[in-house]
């Protein structure tokens, strides 16, 4: 299933994307938003409310971010060999780990910000782990139990800020920076995600092409090295790492400027897309 979050006739709702048109599942399940509907009802229940319920055309809503407010997005820095970090200073010992506001994403089709106070605006194409239950303490064997599916994650990057004090929060959570989306397909149909691969445009030109199977990380053991932590709530997000191929690897580096269109590719998830904005 593809899960989205949507506006329309100005009021979020969420449901099932099928075939051009979104299945209205808000009112038919008792849970308020998506993220209630993974902590709480089954694939089952979920299947079961589709039956007669409304639908919308995709063209008549609003993207809004899969989860509309995740309790946390927790991101991987350096977890690809390619990634230029890792080329000048070699494989990290630990998963690096930090945190993003939510306000720092914008949804599919949604403008992404290039700062007023800032022209090193980069791209990194990520896959996006959504997590469906509760845990704390989750060994690596037991990792994909707590995946309720995958989203993409564009985790934008202001590179000069990031280079401002000793820790890289400023540059990270720039508002409207990064985006994500547009929805979430059910783990049920990647059984592989280290099989997929990432490919970030910008006007239609390859920028970054990358295998999850590169990642030096694998997904269970950053869930098990977050879990050891916090917990993980019922919608949390972890954002992957990013292969090599931002812009800060380019000579000169090809930031992203306000015009340009930026597009990430994770198939069978899809195509997230944005157009860039000056702020």
């Amino acid at each position: 299933m593809r899960l989205a979050s949507v506006r329309h006739e100005n009021r979020p709702k969420y449901g099932i994307v099928d075939r051009g048109q979104i299945v209205d599942l808000s009112g038919r399940l008792p849970h308020g938003s998506l993220k209630e509907v993974l902590a709480s009802a089954s694939p089952g229940e979920i299947e079961a409310a589709t039956a007669g319920a409304p639908r919308i055309d995709l063209t008549d809503v609003e993207w809004l971010l899969p989860i509309p407010a995740p309790d946390k997005i927790l991101c991987l820095g350096r977890n690809y060999a390619g990634y230029h970090e890792v080329q000048r200073e070699g494989r990290p010992e630990w998963p690096t780990v930090f945190g993003r506001f939510t306000s720092s994403f914008v949804a599919h089709e949604e403008a992404i910000l290039r700062p007023r106070v800032s022209a090193e605006l980069d791209y990194e194409g990520e896959l996006g782990v959504v997590i469906g239950r509760r845990g704390r303490h989750i060994p690596v064997r037991q990792a994909f139990d707590y995946v309720a599916g995958y989203t993409i994650v564009n985790e934008g990057s202001v590179r000069d800020w990031q280079r401002r004090g000793r820790q890289n929060c400023p540059g990270k959570n720039f508002f409207h920076s990064g985006s994500m989306g547009p929805w979430i397909v059910t783990a049920d149909e990647v059984p592989d995600p280290a099989a997929l691969t990432i490919v970030t445009r910008v006007d239609g030109e390859e920028r970054q092409r990358g295998r999850v199977a590169q990642m030096l990380f694998t997904i269970a053991e950053a869930i098990a090295h977050v879990s050891a932590f916090t917990y993980l709530e019922a919608g949390d997000i972890i954002s992957t790492g990013s292969p090599g191929g931002s812009a800060v690897d380019s000579d000169p580096p090809a930031w992203l400027e306000p015009g340009q269109v930026l597009e990430v590719e994770i198939e069978p998830i899809g195509v997230l897309s944005n157009p860039v904005v000056a702020e």
